[in-house]
């Protein structure tokens, strides 16, 4: 299934990397991974042969980019909230669709969508994830501030 161009650009923006980086159809690593962005190994991960997906994981496991969750569950293909960006895509794979927003400086929230779940995504970790229902609205990334915001410390 291919993306429309404001999903890649959303996508493509928040992880630093090209259209065309991201539209290109097979990835084929080079030797030394230092030269690749950490991004697409994450992200090509589960297009990968046995033998790629080990030096992949390798390689972001030396970059320090993978949660101790996302040891567990990207063997058996899953995703927790708390699991990071990087293990999601190398979990599930690529989503069917990606819409992404700056909500601060230096902040970003994407809506993953995929067969089964919409999973939201802030700041390369997963935040939530929500079952995917016919009829039912995916989570918006605007969400309406309350008209009196709680305090920001609970009291003791």
């Amino acid at each position: 299934m291919s993306r429309s161009k404001p999903t890649l650009l959303a996508l493509g923006l928040m992880l630093g990397l090209s259209t065309q980086a991201l539209a290109q159809e097979t990835f084929n690593a080079p030797e030394d991974l230092s030269k690749v962005k950490p991004q697409l190994l994450c992200v090509h991960y589960s297009d990968q042969s046995e033998a790629d997906k080990k030096r992949f994981f390798a390689r972001l496991d030396k970059l320090n980019l993978l949660s101790h969750k996302d040891y567990d569950l990207i063997p058996k293909g899953q995703v927790e909230v708390g699991s990071t960006m990087c293990g999601m895509y190398m979990g599930l794979g690529k989503p069917l669709q990606e819409q992404g927003m700056q909500i601060r400086p230096m902040v970003f929230k994407v809506v993953h969508v995929y067969p089964e779940h919409y999973i939201v995504t802030q700041s390369g970790v997963v935040m939530e994830m929500h079952e995917r229902k016919e009829g039912e609205m995916p989570p918006t990334l605007n969400q309406a501030a309350p008209k009196v915001a709680p305090p920001p410390i609970a009291p003791h």
